[in-house]
């Protein structure tokens, strides 16, 4: 399976009717595409690892979820709470999303072509920024005393991480 990321800003006025529109184009290209609140993620290198853990997890059968999009909300949040991961997708206005669209070749260009006609794209919003600082260190849990360990708050993706990447080794 092969996966691609497609990241902007779009304005969401029903969350049910946009996760349906979703669903819709899924179903048509047969790909797995997962909405996601581009604010929560820390880069792009998050998200790769998130995808490829959830990948791996399905393959060994030992996932969590029985859906690969829910299974990715829980490797981008490092919590095998359902309930929690799901915060990472997406609510209703103005909002900075990714979509996660895996399948194979053809399915993943035919989703993006109708996608990226849903969003305004903007690859940017998949980057670390110092606005995402803050709910990045209360939704992982990431103390000052760590940025300071880790030598400042830059390093903040490399902590989400490694949150990840425990979450891998330990669920």
């Amino acid at each position: 399976m092969r996966y691609e990321i497609l990241a902007g800003k779009v304005t969401i006025e029903s969350v049910e009717v946009f996760l349906h529109d979703l669903d819709t184009i899924a179903r048509s290209s047969n790909a797995t595409i997962q909405a996601v609140d581009a604010t929560k993620v820390a880069d792009r290198q998050h998200v790769d690892d998130a995808v490829r853990q959830s990948l791996r997890s399905f393959a060994n059968g030992d996932n969590i979820a029985t859906n690969l999009g829910v299974e990715i909300l829980l490797h981008l949040s490092a919590c095998r709470q359902i309930r929690k991961a799901l915060n990472f997708g997406v609510h209703n206005g103005y909002i900075d999303v990714l979509f996660v669209v895996v399948g194979t070749t053809k399915s993943i260009e035919r989703s993006a072509r109708r996608l990226n006609q849903l969003i305004e794209v903007d690859a940017s919003v998949i980057d670390y920024s110092e606005t995402k600082r803050g709910p990045l260190m209360q939704t992982f849990n990431i103390t000052d005393e760590e940025v300071r360990a880790a030598g400042g708050y830059h390093r903040i993706p490399e902590l989400v991480r490694e949150r990840l990447a425990l979450f891998d080794a330990f669920k």
